[in-house]
């Protein structure tokens, strides 16, 4: 009895070891299982807080070609405050007289000692711009003039005149202007008592010019020299009245 009840008790504590590690072998497999629905737990000790990671700021995406080409034209196109303005353009129709001085030539072309003084007439537009009404306050201003002019009884001449003025600031309305410049003129001479033969003379000259503008009207007064010589001198006196605008 002793001997088989040694023999139950072996028994009995070999199926106990067998079915313990029956069941360790089955709980390991379980926990290897990626297919297992049970969650697996860390150990709080293990898991270490992510830090917080602020984002990378990324660099402005750079314009294309095309949309800068369109901006810098489009600049073209924005007024410059800072642009100085060209000046204040007035235009003037006028009218007035002259008297003229040419020296008298015999069938040679020779001067003979006498001279032509007549009176004549004429007429033309003035061209200024002045810089003397503007904020800047600089006192200049450009004066071109064409016209018509007829003198000494059979000379027709056609006229542009360039002149940079000195201006002088009297009051509020008027300014009064001292220029000087040049004359390109084109003298057509007919034939008659005075003047035996037709011709056409290019005849520069040098202005010497003084005047007042008073808006709306002007005076100004020239003095043209040609030539200044022995028996030889061609010069004339200009005085006009215009309406300026």
């Amino acid at each position: 009895m002793t001997r088989f009840g040694n023999r139950r008790w072996y028994h009995a504590a070999l199926l106990t070891l067998l079915s313990l590690s029956i069941f360790m072998m089955s709980t390991e497999s379980r926990a290897e299982d990626p297919s297992d629905d049970t969650p697996y737990s860390v150990p709080e000790d293990t898991v270490q807080p992510v830090p917080d990671q602020k984002p990378v700021p990324q660099p402005p995406p750079k314009p294309s070609k095309r949309k800068d080409n369109r901006d810098r034209e489009r600049k073209y196109f924005i007024p410059d405050t800072k642009r100085t303005d060209a000046g204040v353009f007035h235009v003037a129709f006028a009218a007035g007289g002259n008297f003229y001085i040419e020296p008298r030539l015999n069938l040679d072309s020779l001067p003979t000692g006498d001279y032509f003084k007549d009176f004549g007439f004429g007429g033309g537009v003035y061209f200024d711009y002045d810089y003397s009404e503007m904020s800047e306050n600089i006192p200049l201003s450009l004066r071109g003039f064409f016209g018509y002019k007829y003198i000494l009884s059979s000379v027709h001449v056609f006229t542009f005149d360039g002149v940079v003025r000195y201006m002088i600031k009297v009051s509020d309305a008027s300014q009064f202007g001292i220029g000087l410049g040049i004359s390109t003129a084109v003298w057509y001479r007919a034939v008659t008592d005075t003047s035996p033969t037709q011709s056409v003379t290019f005849l520069p000259s040098a202005i010497l010019s003084a005047g007042f503008d008073f808006t709306p009207f002007m005076v100004d007064f020239k003095w043209l020299i040609n030539r200044i010589g022995s028996n030889n001198t061609i010069m004339g006196w200009e005085l006009y009245f215009g309406f300026r605008l």
